[in-house]
């Protein structure tokens, strides 16, 4: 009896608690004392301190957003005026929305009190500065991956693709040989009508067709050496009407000795717009070298040199041009990718994507952003197809730009899951194009990525445009 008395006078005192603490903090729906802001502006903006920007008030995520304001304010004291219910204040009418070099724009909380209620605001100002990049959210997919994968890359019979804005080509063996190419304005409207190449004089190799690219408006493909006696060939067609012309016909053992034996399950078709460069083939299976030719007026293929490699390379690899500089990505199935010269003379490891499987990487700029673009090979089960685009900018140098992303969280501004499952054959390229207005100002980002077994993808961004919303 005593023990229940006891509990009674507990609950007693717990109910006298909580009555008093209502009486001190009334509940939300308490409207004696009403929180809720109806308006509200900055009145100090401008260069002249004289510039009134009203805000508009979401209440339900209780965010206040302003148009963009002139930079030359003076951000460290600006001054707000709100219209409140009776009684009711702002607990602060000057707020600090300073902000650092590379910021342009904050947030913070501003509190409406009334007696000994309170609701929050987060605050969002935003400067008026000049916008560059792409814009990410705009993003225009053709998608022939996945669950909408082209039938001609369903198998390991097509290890290679390109494109150059226009074209795509597909390096197919799919039913014979089949190089083709598909039109990129056809694909954005759905259909597909391959544009056949003729295979009139190729032969030989284990495989007579393997890797292949798109270069100023010229096809190349090459073939597949597998041994001292399996020639490693590039053929060339001017037009998609041309007839395949032979610009490399090799046999390794007597041609280039020092050189493995096996090259052209990767090709890197690294020729400027005047046709001049290299073509890179890394060896496989375990990446023993890298044999480079040099390309002059786009057809005179010559002058091998053997390259020393690195194992984690293996026979899945690109290493590409940036941009018309004299700087090279290298990047591997089991390397870290990197920054080198034209003889793959390592300036940059950037360890941090040690692991990515990342066999396919390309630098470039577009509307004065620089963009890390990237293919995961996926040879392994621990990774995911995946195309990724990651911002570079910072940085006077492409080394200090990667070195300044290494630092960084390594958050791709955009990704795209090609899909398939590992492979052991896991052919990945990349490319963009960009496309100009009549003044020759960039307007539009297009990149491409493909994936043996996984298809492709196409992905249109336009430039980033500034708005006052």
């Amino acid at each position: 009896m005593k023990s229940i008395f006891k509990y009674i006078l507990i609950a007693s005192g717990l109910g006298l608690c909580l009555n008093s603490c209502e009486d001190s903090y009334p509940s939300a729906a308490d409207s004696a004392y009403p929180v809720d802001m109806t308006a509200v502006r900055i009145v100090n903006a401008g260069a002249d301190g004289q510039t009134v920007f009203e805000g508009t008030i979401d209440e339900d995520n209780k965010i206040v957003n302003f148009k963009r304001i002139d930079p030359a304010t003076d951000f460290s004291a600006l001054r707000f005026e709100a219209t409140l219910p009776e009684g009711a204040s702002l607990e602060n009418d000057v707020m600090d929305f300073s902000m650092q070099e590379g910021e342009s724009e904050k947030t913070l909380v501003m509190r409406v009190k009334n007696h000994n209620r309170y609701k929050d605001y987060f605050i969002r100002v935003r400067q008026k500065v000049p916008v560059f990049g792409a814009d990410w959210d705009k993003a225009q997919v053709y998608n022939f991956s996945g669950d909408n994968i082209y039938e001609e890359c369903v198998t390991a019979n097509t290890r290679w693709a390109d494109c150059d804005g226009e074209y795509v080509l597909i390096v197919s063996r799919v039913n014979g040989l089949h190089p083709h190419l598909l039109k990129v304005s056809d694909l954005m409207q759905g259909r597909i009508e391959p544009i056949n190449l003729s295979t009139t004089g190729i032969s030989g190799g284990t495989f007579a067709i393997s890797c292949g690219a798109l270069i100023n408006g010229h096809v190349y493909i090459n073939s597949l050496s597998g041994g001292g006696v399996s020639p490693l060939k590039v053929y060339y067609w001017d037009t998609p009407e041309s007839e395949p012309e032979v610009v490399l016909e090799n046999i390794l053992a007597n041609d280039v000795p020092a050189a493995d034996a096996r090259h052209g399950d990767n090709a890197s078709y690294n020729i400027d717009k005047n046709g001049n460069g290299y073509i890179h083939f890394g060896s496989n299976p375990d990446g023993r070298d890298i044999l480079r030719y040099t390309v002059t007026g786009h057809k005179t293929i010559g002058s091998p040199s053997v390259l020393t490699s690195r194992t984690g390379a293996q026979g899945y690899m690109t290493i590409n041009r940036i941009e018309d500089g004299d700087q090279y990505l290298w990047s591997g199935v089991y390397m870290a990718p990197a920054l080198t010269n034209a003889s793959a003379t390592i300036e940059y490891d950037i360890k941090s994507l040690n692991g990515t499987e990342f066999t396919a990487c390309r630098v470039f700029s577009f509307n004065e952003e620089r963009y890390l673009l990237a293919c995961s090979a996926a040879r392994s089960n621990k990774v995911t197809p995946t195309m990724y685009l990651y911002d570079i900018t910072r940085g006077d140098t492409i080394a200090e730009a990667l070195a300044i992303f290494e630092a960084g969280e390594r958050k791709p501004v955009y990704q795209f899951v090609l899909g398939g499952t590992n492979n052991g054959n896991p052919g990945t390229s990349v490319n963009y194009y960009i496309q100009k207005d009549e003044n020759g100002k960039d307007e539009m980002l297009r990149v491409f990525a493909h994936r043996t077994q996984s298809g492709f993808v196409i992905v249109d961004f336009p430039i980033k445009i500034a708005s006052d919303d």
